[in-house]
């Protein structure tokens, strides 16, 4: 079965004496809907369900802990592939196969240089506010998954983040045992690449393909019931920050171009507006949670020219940015 992150944050919230109401406030969500096996959160929510456990809690750095209570059994059947995994490196995998299937706030992207292991993290959706909270959490989490299937410590050697220190400044630092570095161009764990060939204590072949096998079916059940275009939108919010050819999309999704394009006739919607659509999305919500300017937002949404970006926002809404933001603090 799969579970979803909300199910997990209303758990965690249960055990500090606060109800799921309390944690669901603001959002219109009730737990028949967060239960349901396929439901799928949006941004607004967890912005709101953030904000409630921040609150909720006083804690500011409430995800370092959440981080540490998260279990391998809290991401279902794609939790126990992973557990079944011969290696740090095979679990991994499972984890980049399916990830499009669990809940996150950040996608990590991995490279190797110099034999160092980089795994660099970027908003799905604007997080503003929220990044330090998805970072916290990532981290910590990045450290003990791992060491809970393999049974021994997984050190991250250095984080880099593109926000200021925490209060205290040593924070981090006491928390991951490893050099942290605010205010940096990009957000980066830094790991070593050799732990990749680490022993999971429970691996079992047979288990692991029995599983993998469960992923399938579930994946394959999902994206039976699941329209074309939805699947399209979906890859584009995996690739910030880039919005490629309808050739590559087809790709991904293992089809001609020209079987994709039908397909998506078949919903009287072209790929064009799907991308028009994913950006206007992205656009209304960095305007509305950040103080980005319309220069750095046409970046992030794909334009070369902050111009284009101008025209697109116009056609959109019918306003100007600068119209769209005087109308938001007249809303306030």
């Amino acid at each position: 079965m799969r579970k979803n992150k909300i199910q997990f944050y209303v758990r965690r919230m249960k055990d500090r004496g606060f109800s799921a109401e309390q944690v669901l406030e603001g959002t219109g969500l009730t737990m028949d809907t967060v239960n349901d096996e396929w439901f799928t959160a949006q941004p607004e929510h967890y912005r709101v369900i953030i904000h409630n456990m921040l609150r909720l809690t006083g804690d500011p750095h409430l995800a370092l802990t959440l981080g540490g209570e998260f279990k391998i059994s809290d991401l279902g059947v794609f939790g126990y592939a992973a557990l079944s995994s011969a290696t740090i490196g095979q679990a991994r995998e499972v984890f980049s196969k399916y990830f499009s299937y669990n809940d996150y706030f950040l996608l990590p992207t991995n490279y190797v240089r110099q034999n160092m292991w980089y795994n660099e993290l970027k908003e799905i959706f604007p997080l503003t506010d929220l990044l330090r909270f998805a970072i916290e959490e990532f981290a910590i989490r990045s450290t003990t998954l791992p060491s809970m299937l393999t049974g021994k410590p997984y050190p991250i050697l250095e984080l880099h983040v593109t926000f200021g220190p925490p209060n205290p400044p040593d924070l981090y630092e006491k928390v991951l045992g490893c050099p942290c570095y605010f205010n940096q161009p990009r957000n980066l764990l830094m790991l070593d690449i050799k732990r990749l060939d680490d022993k999971i204590q429970l691996a079992d072949e047979e288990t692991f393909r029995i599983c993998e096998q469960q992923c399938d079916e579930l994946i394959q059940v999902r994206e039976e019931g699941e329209q074309m275009a939805d699947k399209v939108k979906r890859i584009l919010l995996r690739m910030p920050g880039q919005f490629p050819a309808m050739s590559d999309i087809a790709s991904a999704l293992h089809m001609s171009t020209r079987t994709l394009r039908r397909q998506l006739a078949s919903e009287d919607i072209s790929y064009q507006q799907i991308v028009d659509t994913t950006r206007k999305d992205l656009a209304l919500q960095y305007l509305q949670h950040s103080r980005l300017s319309a220069k750095e937002i046409s970046y992030l949404l794909g334009y070369t020219h902050v111009s284009n970006f101008r025209k697109a926002f116009k056609n959109w809404t019918g306003k100007n940015i600068s119209e769209y933001k005087e109308s938001l603090q007249a809303n306030k």
